[in-house]
């Protein structure tokens, strides 16, 4: 028998390491240790790999976070760029975008507003962390998940 499941590919804005440096329950907190759990998968270009580690040593003191950030990187999907034609205010912030349709992911989550105002684009939803992850609880609600991981966590079973 064989059974095939599919895993939602992300790309991550830069500003979601930042603000996970809110706490472990923030919802950028969240998001990244799903990719590093394997529940989702995350893919990056070059370009967005070398702005991340910028990041991380400017703006991440929290020693944890980093190493959990590091870890991220360690597990996304290295993907070609694909270029796309959209004009937006900041022009640094195209290659996420071209990270999000050469990798065929999904989502592309952002704090940013300048990709915000985009909200679609080639198959690509641009959303909040809070909004990418009520679309997430959404979808645990309806494939039973979420009642079963807090049933096991409770009950240890």
């Amino acid at each position: 028998m064989f059974i095939l499941f599919y895993m939602v590919r992300v790309v991550l804005d830069t500003n979601v390491f930042i603000n996970a440096n809110r706490g472990e329950f923030s919802y950028p907190k969240r998001i990244l240790d799903l990719v590093r759990q394997g529940k989702i998968v995350a893919v990056i270009t070059r370009s967005v790999q070398h702005e991340n580690e910028l990041i991380i040593n400017r703006l991440i003191n929290d020693k944890n976070l980093q190493g959990d950030i590091r870890e991220y990187l360690a597990l996304t999907v290295d993907v070609e760029p694909s270029r796309v034609q959209v004009v937006i205010e900041d022009k640094q912030d195209i290659k996420l975008l071209e990270a999000a349709v050469g990798g065929e992911a999904e989502f592309l989550i952002t704090d940013d507003k300048h990709l915000l105002v985009i909200e679609k684009y080639r198959g690509v939803e641009i959303l909040t962390p809070s909004a990418w992850w009520q679309w997430w609880e959404r979808k645990q609600d309806e494939a039973g998940h979420t009642w079963k991981n807090w049933t096991k966590d409770i009950l240890g079973k």
